[in-house]
């Protein structure tokens, strides 16, 4: 069976692609960070920047719940949601106040405006 969530590195960032009407429950919630965990372990990189892209059907509040808490903090400097719609905006910003994310999450209208945004609150340590 292929996933519902494609996780890769493109660059400084961790995508998590997740294929348009998907219900997110909590086994997706455990796909997605045993797959950003098998990235972080691999690329011995700091925490991740990571930006979650795809139109979601709709999310389970334990997974909600789980993807705000310690085992994503361990491995994430900041996440971007990235949501075109107004409506899907204001549920995330609820669900993100009832969560309270133990990093930084922000909500952007593009793949190229949450890479910007990332950079310039997240830039990376000199050499």
């Amino acid at each position: 069976m292929k996933s519902a969530a494609r996780v890769y590195q493109d660059g400084p960032f961790v995508m998590v692609d997740i294929k348009n009407d998907t219900q997110v429950d909590m086994a997706l919630e455990l796909s997605i960070y045993r797959q950003r965990l098998a990235l972080y372990k691999r690329h011995q990189q700091r925490k991740q920047l990571a930006i979650y892209v795809g139109r979601i059907q709709g999310l389970d509040f334990n997974a909600s719940r789980y993807a705000c808490g310690k085992d994503f903090a361990g491995i994430t400097e900041a996440k971007v949601l990235v949501l075109q719609n107004v409506l899907n905006r204001t549920y995330a910003n609820m669900m993100l106040k009832m969560n309270q994310p133990q990093f930084p999450v922000y909500i952007c209208d593009s793949v190229k405006q949450a890479q910007h945004l990332l950079m310039e609150k997240h830039p990376p340590e000199p050499l």
